[in-house]
């Protein structure tokens, strides 16, 4: 398992958890889709790291999305299918999405765009309202509960509706703008996530087949200058020594996903995954001068592992990491490893 992948499920915080229409909605109860979802998704190999995913809601909410790596579909030519009932993201209660803006790095061009559009009406609609579905050979009530945002290099992006039962339906059609701020808006210098192995491979073979994603003459195109004037707000950039707090994810080794969450009462979260091993901990961490160290005091959620692999969480138990710039650097596995700020 490539690492950013894994990483990008790690940032994905799962707010509720729907494996199919609800037991309201299963005895005809309800009439209001209680939750819905929204993520990115970018064409099979055209590699795509997610800086930036908002929402705001018809209540003033907003919800800024933890991200990283987008889920890639399963062809590359042409946006393809994201599949009947395409979960792609973070579950979010009770409300209806007004506006989403999405920032991301193009990493096989490379180049970081920026989109932002308001949500219809007919999917705010569509999102919480249920309509008549066969869910395992039954009529029931069901939703259609899913935005699925798809982004491609030239900033082509598409957006689809989906929900469990139903099959995906394209809502409209968008052009990005280029971020003129560059990766992470110029925080780290302009560098750019790694691209992969496999995805270089592949644009070195055969190019990027920017057309395929253009959209058909007659659809409607939703370009930044059709929606809100007003950039999306930035937090500003936090001092990592002054306030160590936050969430951290490994940034620079090959094969290995890993997180690490500092919270503010003094205690962490980490996980980490190398092909089959895996391993998560819980504890306490401590500040000295420049230096991080945590204290495991227990493992986290068990996983089983494939094939009696080992398990990763002893890793964590009296690790080092000493603040370096937007890094919170450590020896993992033989090298110097940066866990980056997000």
């Amino acid at each position: 398992m490539d690492w950013r992948y894994f990483g990008a499920l790690l940032l994905l915080v799962s707010l509720s958890v729907c494996a199919g229409p609800s037991p309201d909605a299963m005895d005809g109860k309800s009439e209001f889709c209680p939750q819905w979802t929204v993520g990115v998704v970018t064409p099979a190999y055209m590699e795509t790291w997610v800086e930036a995913l908002e929402v705001r809601d018809d209540r003033g909410g907003v919800f800024n999305i933890p991200q990283g790596m987008a889920e890639e579909l399963d062809q590359t030519v042409g946006w393809g299918r994201i599949g009947p009932g395409a979960n792609t993201g973070v579950y979010i209660r009770k409300s209806a999405p007004e506006e989403i803006y999405v920032r991301w790095q193009s990493l096989v061009e490379p180049q970081t765009y920026t989109w932002r559009f308001i949500v219809p009406d007919s999917l705010r609609k569509a999102l919480t309202t249920e309509v008549p579905m066969v869910w395992q050979g039954k009529s029931v009530q069901g939703c259609r509960t899913n935005i699925a945002i798809g982004v491609a290099p030239g900033g082509h992006v598409v957006v689809w509706n989906a929900g469990l039962g139903f099959e995906p339906v394209e809502v409209m059609r968008g052009q990005a703008d280029v971020e003129p701020l560059g990766p992470d808006q110029g925080k780290y210098g302009g560098r750019y996530v790694r691209i992969g192995g496999k995805a270089k491979q592949y644009i070195a073979e055969h190019g990027i087949p920017y057309d395929s994603w253009a959209p058909p003459a007659s659809a409607t195109i939703v370009t930044n200058a059709d929606a809100l004037a007003h950039p999306a707000p930035e937090p500003p950039l936090i001092d990592i020594a002054a306030h160590p707090e936050g969430t951290y994810v490994l940034s620079d080794l090959m094969e290995v996903a890993s997180r690490v969450v500092l919270k503010a009462d003094g205690s962490f979260q980490a996980g980490i995954e190398l092909g089959a091993a895996y391993g998560t901990a819980t504890g306490r961490w401590i500040k000295q001068g420049n230096t991080i160290t945590l204290q495991r005091t227990s493992p986290g959620q068990p996983r089983p592992t494939r094939g009696g692999a080992d398990d990763l969480s002893p890793l964590f138990d009296r690790m080092q990491l000493t603040i370096d710039g937007p890094c919170l650097r450590t020896g993992l596995m033989g090298a110097s490893a940066c866990y980056l700020r997000r």
